[in-house]
């Protein structure tokens, strides 16, 4: 279990307050009266994770989220911290990343120092089944959370602050999202690409409607063994055929879970090196 993390605070006043979450999973609230403790060169506490619920008009209901806050996150810290947002797969729910080691690796690395502190947000999708065409769900992922998470915590705005990114149907989000809301973010990560509405051709069409100086970064994988590995190469081919940058990896794996647990670290120090100082 991950140690809560107390975030540094002037003297002078408390830190704004935070939501409440409906269901805490590593957080112990800061002791305000406490003494401060003596400043160190690196943080040697673990980030926390909190599950909120917020009230969503689109999708008529509340929406649960999940959101990571790195190791000694400052409220206060001049600038504020990018987000990554991360989708799961069908079936799954928002404690799909986190199971998959996501979050231990987030605080060894930025302890460590090797990657810049960031925020991880997980968005639950309660009805996976339902077809993406009239789907709600991307739009309150726009309107919605992003606003709520950006009001609510730390987080700096504007698209290179904000970095998309999705297993399995959470890929098919993310290239539906990311290129079609292309001024929400400046990255995007589709691992294990499946079918989905329009595919590969409906791809084509989306990056080229983006003006090219406003292109995210794109970073394409899945296993050789995965039963839609055809559509990912398609849609790879896709972004070749439009001249369109982007990373892709074809591993050894399958569509599952030790596919992507093997290749979580390499996921999210594509995402940490987005924020990386440019002399590191």
């Amino acid at each position: 279990m991950l140690a809560a993390c107390a975030p540094a605070a002037p003297a002078a006043e408390a830190p704004a307050p935070c939501p409440t979450p409906v269901e805490a999973f590593f957080c112990q609230p800061p002791d305000l009266a406490a003494e401060e403790p003596e400043e160190t060169d690196s943080c040697v506490e673990n980030g926390t994770l909190e599950r909120y619920e917020i009230s969503s008009a689109l999708l008529n209901g509340p929406l649960a989220v999940s959101v990571y806050l790195p190791p000694c996150y400052d409220p206060q810290k001049e600038g504020g911290y990018p987000s990554l947002y991360l989708l799961h797969g069908q079936t799954f729910d928002d404690r799909m990343w986190a199971d998959l080691g996501a979050i231990d690796l987030a605080d060894e690395h930025i302890r460590a120092g090797d990657w810049p502190p960031f925020l991880m947000v997980f968005p639950f999708e309660e009805f996976f089944y339902r077809k993406a065409a009239g789907n709600q769900y991307p739009i309150a992922i726009e309107e919605e959370v992003i606003p709520w998470v950006e009001e609510n915590f730390n987080a700096c705005s504007g698209r290179g602050c904000r970095a998309l990114g999705g297993i399995s149907r959470g890929a098919s989000w993310t290239l539906r999202i990311g290129l079609n809301q292309s001024r929400q973010f400046g990255a995007l990560g589709a691992h294990s690409l499946p079918d989905f509405l329009g595919g590969p051709d409906a791809v084509a069409e989306w990056v080229a409607a983006i003006p090219r100086d406003q292109l995210p970064r794109i970073y394409l994988d899945s296993g050789n063994l995965d039963a839609s590995i055809k559509i990912a190469h398609r849609t790879e081919n896709a972004l070749n055929e439009k001249g369109i940058p982007h990373i892709w990896h074809m591993n050894e794996g399958r569509h599952d879970e030790d596919y992507w647990r093997t290749h979580m670290p390499e996921y999210l120090a594509w995402y940490a090196g987005l924020w990386a100082p440019q002399d590191q």
